[in-house]
């Protein structure tokens, strides 16, 4: 384990990205209101004039640095994660695994929040000692290694083997509930118990067993396929027929992050009311200055392909948090198919995005899930 500084952008990338903006070409506008054919053309060059000229990159980077960071080879693979100690001694571990196209930095409120309860009206008794490890191909650890790598068995090396628990408790959202399911699936003997944002939907279905809110849910998630899972196609069939152009046009890379954060996030429609400018830029500079876009593809093309372990069952206790403004919101008999279901929540407030949006509900669960499992 070794401290690190992760980012040290030259000057020299900074005036790339920002000549890069001013120069973008602009597609002609359609005779449609914004928002309603992707990412409305007026709101994305208003932010990519922000980020040539106004927003303050090192600034942010200075931020991101002061971070608690830590460094690990494991299997070959440069790991880069943030430690929060917990302020109560021999505290529970927790890992806490991001989605797409989110980054670690997401996690870092709701980290604060579970290891430091107290400096948010809290109770020392539930601080846990909480691991953000950046995924592998995303900005922070962009080298992903090779297809047969099982991101959830490096959480697990670098959990036991690296940091020295022996017992831990998981958490993920997105890409991050699939791996957290792997892990306790693989290490029920190490894992206390998970808490998710999403879930595995079960290998096999009897279609006679399905109950009337798993046929609606069933019915919701083809909906949601046909009008917003564009981009999970593309990124799980020809990742590398979009890559290129993300990886060369700043503004064609915030067009498709942005729009993202608008469609699946708890915002009414208003980007502002969840994100600043600031915060948003601040996501899609990593994924430049990373050039990451087109790693962080992979998961959902190996997924496809058959590479990623598939979920069978897991029988450590697992907590299911809905927001009701996430992709999916299945059942919790939809869930019990595949997990061992102890705590089922429907959440008031909240999206895809609910460590960002809603760092101090998401703690309240968390810690009343794992209270009894210490």
């Amino acid at each position: 384990m070794t401290s690190a500084v992760p980012l040290d952008v030259p000057q020299a990338d900074v005036d790339d990205l920002r000549d890069r903006l001013r120069r973008t070409r602009w597609s002609p506008d359609w005779p449609t209101p914004g928002w309603a054919t992707g990412t409305d053309p007026r709101e994305l060059r208003r932010l990519a004039a922000y980020w040539a000229d106004g927003f303050d990159w090192a600034a942010q980077q200075a931020l991101l640095n002061d971070l608690p960071w830590h460094q690990a080879t494991l299997d070959g693979t440069p790991l880069s994660y943030l430690r929060f100690n917990a302020e109560t001694p021999g505290a529970l571990p927790l890992i806490l695994t991001n989605g797409w196209p989110s980054t670690a930095i997401e996690l870092v409120e709701l980290a604060r929040r579970l290891a430091t309860p107290t400096r948010y009206g809290g109770d020392a008794a539930d601080a846990f000692t909480v691991i953000v490890p950046a995924l592998p191909g995303f900005p922070f650890s962009p080298q992903r290694p090779s297809h047969a790598e099982q991101t959830h068995e490096l959480w697990h090396q670098l959990m036991t083997d690296e940091l020295g628990f022996t017992r831990y408790a998981a958490h993920g959202g997105d890409l991050g509930a699939g791996i957290t399911s792997r892990l306790a699936q693989a290490h029920p003997d190490a894992v206390v118990g998970i808490h998710l944002l999403a879930v595995a939907a079960p290998v096999q279905v009897d279609p006679a067993t399905l109950t009337g809110d798993e046929q609606v849910y069933l019915a919701a998630v083809q909906t949601w396929v046909a009008e917003e899972g564009g981009y999970q196609h593309q990124q799980q069939t020809r990742p590398l027929t979009l890559a290129p152009a993300l990886a060369d046009s700043p503004a064609g890379l915030l067009a498709w992050i942005v729009e993202k954060y608008r469609a699946w996030s708890d915002c009414d429609g208003d980007l502002s009311t969840r994100f600043s400018d600031d915060f948003l830029l601040t996501q899609a500079s990593l994924y430049w200055f990373t050039n990451s876009i087109a790693t962080s593809f992979r998961p959902y093309w190996e997924f496809a392909a058959g590479l990623t372990t598939r979920v069978q069952r897991v029988d450590v206790p697992t907590a299911v948090a809905m927001f009701p403004h996430d992709l999916g919101q299945p059942p919790r008999s939809w869930a019990e198919r595949t997990y061992n279901v102890v705590r089922y929540t429907q959440m008031a407030r909240g999206g895809h995005f609910a460590p960002h949006e809603e760092p101090d509900a998401l703690a309240a669960d968390l810690r009343e899930f794992l209270r009894p499992l210490r």
